[in-house]
């Protein structure tokens, strides 16, 4: 059976924090995928160009919390730590999520784009991983979160682990890096 990883980023504290990142990852069956996005669209407000959670109204999040059931799995990488840069935390979730998803015979990645100096940043810590032994099989890719909507399941997992709100939509508990 075939599964894909669809992942999106949370900084705490709108980035003023340099102690805490969040990664979240949703894993999806391919035979469910078309299904999922259908549903995402149909559940994205006609004023968001993409399903985000935090432009969403109270009830709306709780909503869109049952989106989740379409995930195999959630896999949370929280990094908390020494202060520094947002990509080192970012990098620390990476390497971490990277090897989760092996362990789970996640072969193929989906990140959100976050425009293309970071996504070659992105391009240059998988190859680095490569390297380390870490990750050869496992395929990634860049989209933009309006034309991927199952990027908005990463983003519901990341905003609820965030707010601290439990989701029963087989979330493995957080993995802590530092």
């Amino acid at each position: 059976m075939v599964h894909r990883a669809y992942i999106d980023e949370s900084e705490p504290g709108g980035g003023r924090d340099t102690t805490v990142y969040v990664l979240a990852a949703v894993v999806v069956r391919d035979a469910v995928r078309e299904s999922a996005r259908d549903e995402i669209r149909s559940a994205t407000p006609r004023r968001m160009r993409k399903l985000h959670w935090y432009e969403a109204l109270p009830s709306q999040r709780l909503s869109w919390l049952d989106l989740l059931r379409h995930a195999a799995s959630v896999l949370v990488i929280r990094y908390e730590g020494a202060p520094c840069r947002c990509e080192r935390r970012r990098r620390r979730c990476l390497e971490r999520l990277v090897h989760e998803l092996e362990l789970r015979d996640v072969h193929h990645v989906v990140l959100e784009t976050r425009g293309s100096a970071r996504d070659r940043d992105d391009r240059a810590m998988f190859n680095a991983l490569r390297d380390r032994g870490i990750g050869r099989l496992v395929r990634f890719e860049h989209h933009a979160a309006s034309d991927e909507p199952l990027l908005a399941l990463a983003d519901i997992a990341c905003g609820a682990h965030v707010a601290g709100i439990p989701t029963t939509f087989g979330l493995d508990h957080p993995v802590l890096v530092s």
